[in-house]
């Protein structure tokens, strides 16, 4: 069974988009293909599970699919940081699992976020892809429901996670406007300060001023 937002996106959207962008065939309309997540959280020093069995947990409970451990891929001696060490976990999602936690991210999840003002615009990559941040999971319900499990980890940070949408498009200004069709919450555009005008003298004319 096609997931909710799958069905808006087949029978609203497209035909939207369509219409908008004047595309000559079907074939052009541009989609989402995929949503990849990652979290990585820090344990209390010397108490609770290393870091990527916490970020694995609460991205299984918010996609409802096993979660892959990632690696360091360079080293830092400042940081302590090793080749190769475990540091967090990364879910990627296609399809109606996609769909559905889309729907859930939109509808549900950046609705509860606190002090939530629209997605910034410039977190498109320059080829049509975008990212976002989460800075409390707390704000899905399905792992605000497991709270006492949570409280388990003795984190000692914020567990925050990324979210990476990969599109079809070709720009970043067509992605913009396939996922605001999506009803992706974009920030309203800054308003401009009007120019000042100066005192107009007798018998004179305004001059604008810088």
């Amino acid at each position: 069974m096609s997931s909710r937002y799958r069905l808006f996106y087949d029978t609203v959207v497209r035909q939207d988009l369509l219409s908008k962008m004047a595309y000559k065939n079907v074939h052009e309309i541009p989609k989402v293909t995929q949503i990849a997540i990652s979290g990585a959280t820090r344990a209390q020093l010397g108490k609770g599970l290393d870091n990527p069995v916490a970020s694995a947990f609460f991205l299984e409970l918010i996609t409802g699919q096993q979660a892959k451990f990632t690696r360091i891929k360079r080293g830092n001696a400042r940081y302590k940081a090793r080749e190769g060490f475990l540091e967090g976990s990364k879910v990627t999602l296609h399809g109606s699992q996609m769909y559905d936690f889309m729907d859930r991210l939109i509808t549900i999840v950046l609705p509860r976020t606190t002090d939530f003002g629209g997605l910034k615009t410039s977190s498109f990559d320059g080829k049509g892809n975008y990212a976002l941040g989460i800075k409390d999971v707390n704000t899905f319900l399905e792992v605000e429901a497991q709270h006492g499990n949570m409280l388990n980890f003795q984190l000692n940070s914020a567990r925050g996670i990324g979210i990476y949408v990969s599109t079809s498009c070709a720009t970043d200004e067509e992605a913009k406007v396939l996922l605001s069709a999506l009803r992706f919450p974009f920030e309203p555009p800054k308003a401009r300060k009007p120019a000042a005008v100066a005192a107009v003298p007798a018998g004179g004319t305004p001059e604008a001023t810088s």
